[in-house]
């Protein structure tokens, strides 16, 4: 709370409009892996498996999912922990809602496209599947660089890390192998034990290459940051 307090209105403006564009791009990143075919992300993983089976879509599984990490993260923090921290979670009510909007958005505008049944079908979900994770890469680049909120399950690994004084880098993997895990058995028994779906190459590969690519990303939009830190002189300017 006192993060947003020492921001001007001017900075806290460029910071949110960073973040909202995260999501649409990480949105469409999602998107793209999705439909590349080689295996989703482990986040979107249970979020597919439930919109394929399910009539339901892959957005609004995503808003549920990311409402339950919300809940949670009331259940890990401390009491003293909810007051201080009511706000930021709070923040991330709006986030997740674009997030998942944006999802079945980008699903539905990219409905017609299948390159598993295109000419060169492989090379080219290869290829959808490398644009798709460089731009979740551009996502959580931008989230980084607005540091304003999060989505509810990336909180929720944050402060589950901190509760049970866990390294971040070992909780997230638990994280998200038990997202996998859980994707892989709702498939297996969706399908009568016949299939995996959603779980594949990609899964791994983006599990290797997303956070190399933020750290890639990064140095070329420090002209975001510098947009972002001219608010806070000319506020500082006007004061």
């Amino acid at each position: 709370m006192k993060f947003f307090m020492r921001m001007s209105k001017a900075e806290l403006i460029r910071r949110y409009t960073v973040f909202m564009l995260a999501m649409v791009v990480g949105a469409f990143g999602v998107t793209l892996v999705t439909r590349a075919t080689l295996g989703v992300n482990s986040v979107a993983c249970f979020s597919y498996v439930t919109s394929v089976y399910f009539p339901i879509t892959m957005g609004m599984v995503n808003i549920l999912f990311n409402t339950s990490m919300l809940l949670a993260q009331f259940g890990v923090m401390r009491k003293e922990e909810r007051k201080l921290q009511i706000i930021n979670v709070l923040m991330q009510i709006p986030a997740m809602i674009l997030f998942g909007f944006m999802i079945d958005v980008c699903m539905y505008l990219t409905r017609d496209f299948h390159p598993d049944a295109m000419p060169y079908g492989y090379a080219l979900c290869l290829l959808t599947f490398a644009v798709g994770s460089l731009t979740i890469a551009l996502n959580i680049a931008f989230q980084v660089i607005g540091n304003v909120a999060k989505l509810p399950c990336d909180a929720f690994v944050m402060i589950l890390a901190a509760r049970i004084n866990k390294k971040l880098g070992w909780v997230k993997l638990s994280f998200d192998a038990f997202l996998v895990i859980t994707a892989a058995i709702m498939s297996l028994v969706c399908s009568g034990f016949t299939e995996i779906i959603g779980i594949r190459e990609g899964t791994v590969l983006g599990a290797l290459l997303i956070g190399p690519l933020v750290q890639l990303l990064l140095p070329y939009f420090a002209f975001v940051t510098r947009w972002i830190e001219r608010a806070k002189t000319s506020s500082s300017e006007t004061a």
